[in-house]
């Protein structure tokens, strides 16, 4: 799909993610643009414009895309865990935004651990635009929803549950495997399921939940 960037201010994210996508489209590894830059150009309403870029990737991945943007690194990537978050983190200098580099992501919240799988599980589910002829992939936004509900961000969760609720054929497939493939407390897909108007997401997690008790 291809989209016409024309917001007022953006020319510098523009030229910033056209540059990313153009090195990283050459790393044969497979990455996503996550975070506010990717909820934007999904047409999620955000209460600011986007101010830094977030990429994800599994770990393995890590030498590959880190060696096609070593002109514009500020580190090397390094297991970082702080607070609830676990993640091989770096970070890159793209004109005036920051840049990180997010490998093998993990968020925990009480019981509830959620660790995304680039490889395989969210790739297959992701959407590709066409930004001014530069391929960019982006994060679905069954991840962002789950993501944004484990770290209290309403601000974010609110706006990502309406976008899901206009097409849930697009995105409930994925939300309910990525449910199965970590660990929730009940409280959590309760919350999710409530967001989405959708209790049957949670009756059917607590079904596969007692069954595998």
């Amino acid at each position: 799909m291809s989209i016409d960037i024309a917001e007022e201010g953006q020319a510098p994210l523009v030229a910033a993610l056209k540059n990313l996508g153009s090195r990283l489209d050459q790393a044969d590894a497979a990455w996503l643009l996550g975070g506010s830059c990717g909820l934007w150009l999904q047409g999620v309403p955000l209460e600011r414009s986007p101010r830094d870029i977030d990429v994800y990737y599994d770990c393995a991945e890590a030498k590959k895309l880190h060696n096609r943007l070593t002109d514009l690194a500020l580190d090397e990537p390094v297991w970082d865990e702080s607070g609830r978050y676990s993640s091989m983190l770096s970070h890159y200098r793209l004109g005036a935004l920051t840049m990180e580099l997010v490998g093998g992501f993990e968020i925990r919240n009480g019981n509830s651990m959620y660790r995304t799988e680039v490889n395989g599980v969210l790739s297959g589910h992701a959407e590709q635009i066409m930004l001014e002829g530069v391929p960019i992939r982006l994060m679905p936004l069954a991840h962002e929803l789950l993501f944004n509900v484990l770290r209290e961000r309403p601000d974010r969760y609110y706006a990502v549950a309406e976008a899901i609720r206009k097409s849930p054929e697009r995105h409930v497939g994925l939300l309910k495997l990525l449910l199965a493939r970590n660990a929730w407390e009940a409280e959590m897909v309760s919350a999710v399921a409530k967001l989405l108007a959708a209790p049957e997401i949670h009756e059917e997690w607590l079904l596969k939940a007692r069954q595998q008790q």
